[in-house]
């Protein structure tokens, strides 16, 4: 069965699963896409009318149930044009980027960085009940606030892992500024290489649907008790055990959390 979804001021076609029902209860997808400036872009098979390095889309209110969305960049090169094609898997309610430029010589980023509010920080801690016995992982730390708050408050140990230097530079001023270097690390890699069996009793993410997704296999192999704590994003389709929601100054910021038991299906 196919439902049209409407994306900016153009028409896409998106499958609906088998089985999804409708109900009252509706949300958006929003969606990032940051390409070459003139690069052609296509969702779901039809051209868009929107130019510039970032490009959003946002859809009508949706039913409850899984969606897929294929987005084709044609981007003009020296040799010629070539294409680049993502499917991304949605939920209503996701918010998802999606990044089509040449990386260069940097580290590739998976997401925009985008400061967790303090206030936000706060309660995810709270939330997971930290003591000073727990080893805190923050995967993609940003200027390190959450490992930076863990320790302050808690006197707990705490680590931050983030591929961009500009962002381990930011987390190791702020870590010398806040004065906890005796608790908190901070280290450029790659999260998604993390051997996470062994260290965190809690970690916590800022990332996307799609990268929570993909880190599942790894939270699943954290230690017996771990918890873990996502800002404003699903992990995969695995209910929270807990979720609340902050009201910050930009907005309402949905914070769930996870005991690996949970995430194994126990």
């Amino acid at each position: 069965m196919w439902r049209n979804l409407i994306l900016e001021a153009a028409l896409f076609a998106c499958l609906i699963p088998a089985g999804a029902v409708a109900q009252d209860y509706r949300k958006t997808v929003t969606v990032e896409v940051y390409l070459q400036e003139n690069a052609r872009l296509f969702i779901e098979g039809q051209e868009t009318n929107s130019r510039g390095p970032m490009r959003r889309f946002v859809s009508p209110p949706l039913t409850p149930g899984k969606y897929i969305y294929t987005i084709k960049a044609i981007i003009p090169g020296p040799n010629g044009p070539r294409s680049v094609t993502r499917r991304i898997d949605v939920r209503p309610g996701d918010f998802e980027s999606i990044d089509l430029r040449d990386a260069g010589n940097q580290p590739i980023t998976d997401v925009e960085y985008e400061p967790t509010p303090q206030k936000v920080v706060d309660a995810l801690l709270k939330l997971a009940k930290v003591t000073s016995k727990d080893v805190v992982w923050d995967l993609g730390c940003g200027d390190g606030r959450i490992p930076v708050t863990a320790a302050k408050e808690y006197a707990c140990k705490a680590r931050g892992f983030d591929i961009d230097p500009d962002r381990v530079k930011d987390s190791l001023a702020n870590v010398r500024k806040q004065g906890v270097g005796h608790l908190v690390t901070i280290e450029q890699c790659d999260i998604f290489k993390l051997d996470l069996s062994k260290g965190p009793t809690i970690v916590t993410l800022y990332l996307l649907p799609r990268l929570n997704a993909r880190l599942l296999p790894q939270l699943r192999k954290l230690p017996p008790g771990a918890r873990v704590i996502s800002v404003a994003h699903r992990m995969a389709d695995v209910k929270p055990d807990e979720q609340i929601v902050v009201d910050t100054e930009i907005g309402e910021f949905d914070v769930y959390l996870w005991k690996v038991e949970t995430l194994r299906g126990n």
